[in-house]
């Protein structure tokens, strides 16, 4: 049997901060915290870092295939990891590859090289451990808390993210200007460390129940799985799609270079604008959990995601760029919420660990490969009209999707949602 959590006297404490009841659950929070950190800290920077080098839009885009190459190669792998080891331990493993990331990119940066392809095997690396990292962290989180709880369990994992995403680029920038990209670099390294012993001391384990599937076709069941259920199948290829097309935030250097002519401090804030609004969504599902119409909120904040994208895309002025960025990050975080409550809800723990490397390579494939996509369309047609053409393209897959799979947007309440034999 499955090691329960051990839980306290949940009726003394806000139903919001129910999860926190378990010590296991505080401290697989503080962990994804201080990994979202180290993330949040060191890949704006080099993105930076490499603008500096080439103040070339194209080649924030090629860091982005950089990233997404290995996780397309690793992530059938990392979701066999998550449902056939021990996952405790195999996360433990992802942080100290991702320190030995940061600490290959502060030698690069200490040594003085100009060159961008190293920093750019510094990006692939990075795609690999995060590739082991997230499947085996979801599969691990439900047996940390108890069902009534995992909902907000999922916003509150959700908001580390954010949390890190709001502060680490601001943190990020004032460390750039004070102290210089290597000081940046020695900081996330210090993030993922801290990562690692925060998970080494969480008492709960879980090892995946598919030990038994070890043929070529088992490495697949994750695609099988989506396929055979619309609602993950039309939640997943809503996510791809539509924020593949809208992805801004890859230009941002850009933006705060050529654009707004805020520099490096102004590049910082532009970062964490989009993390600011998300953590804003992220305290209010925590506390005011989705009761009914889930599915007209998902497909709403995806239209509202493109509106947001295209008032960024044609601002000129700081304060109102930031504010349309903070409303990007809201209507991310929304859908984001929705979609991975009924993916994790819907999926079996035998099959969490694949279904979560399926959903993290298509996660990828529309972050790192927007940003590519968003780089190349910019050196073709201009930064700005590459973000507004971005935003009316999510608007349109928002509503495409809504037609094409109805049963999502008849979703009403997450919690109804079971596996599927």
């Amino acid at each position: 049997m499955m090691p329960r959590p051990a839980i306290g006297s949940p009726s003394r404490v806000p139903q919001a901060y129910a999860p926190f009841v378990s010590r296991d659950f505080r401290l697989f929070f503080l962990a994804r915290l201080s990994n979202a950190f180290g993330t949040n800290i060191m890949m704006p920077a080099l993105g930076w870092q490499i603008y500096v080098l080439t103040h070339s839009p194209l080649a924030l885009g090629t860091l982005g295939l950089c990233v997404f190459v290995p996780v397309m190669l690793a992530s059938i792998p990392a979701g066999q990891i998550a449902d056939r080891f021990e996952r405790q331990r195999a996360y433990q493993a992802a942080q100290v590859l991702l320190v030995v990331t940061a600490a290959i990119l502060l030698g690069l940066t200490l040594g003085g090289v100009r060159a961008v392809w190293p920093f750019y095997l510094g990006g692939a690396l990075f795609g690999a451990a995060k590739t082991i990292s997230m499947p085996v962290a979801t599969a691990w989180m439900p047996h940390l808390v108890p069902r009534d709880h995992f909902q907000r369990a999922v916003s509150w994992t959700s908001s580390t993210y954010q949390m890190a995403n709001t502060a680490g680029p601001v943190l990020a920038g004032w460390v750039l200007v004070a102290a210089g990209q290597a000081s940046v670099h020695a900081l996330a390294a210090g993030c993922y460390a801290l990562s690692l012993g925060l998970a080494r001391a969480i008492h709960v384990s879980s090892r995946g129940g598919a030990a038994r599937a070890t043929s070529v076709a088992g490495l697949f069941d994750g695609f099988t799985y989506i396929r055979r259920d619309p609602l993950i199948l039309g939640a997943v290829t809503l996510d791809v799609v539509a924020l593949f097309l809208g992805g801004a935030t890859a230009l941002l250097p850009a933006y705060a270079w050529d654009v707004l002519h805020v520099g490096a401090r102004g590049f910082g804030l532009l970062r964490a604008a989009p993390a600011l609004g998300a953590l804003v969504m992220g305290f209010w599902f925590a506390h005011h959990p989705l009761r009914r119409r889930a599915g007209w909120w998902l497909f709403g904040a995806v239209a509202g995601y493109g509106v947001a994208i295209v008032a960024f895309g044609v601002s000129r002025d700081l304060w109102l760029s930031l504010a349309a960025l903070a409303l990007v990050g809201a209507m991310e975080m929304t859908g984001g919420f929705i979609r991975q409550t009924l993916i994790q809800l819907a999926t079996c723990d035998d099959m969490r660990g694949r279904v979560t490397a399926v959903n993290m390579m298509c996660f990828s494939a529309r972050s790192e490969l927007g940003e590519m996509e968003s780089g190349f369309l910019a050196s073709l047609i201009g930064v700005v009209p590459a973000v507004v053409a971005g935003g009316l393209a999510t608007i349109a897959v928002a509503v495409i999707w809504a037609r094409l799979f109805p049963g999502l947007m008849a979703v009403n309440r997450l919690g109804d949602r079971r596996p599927q034999d």
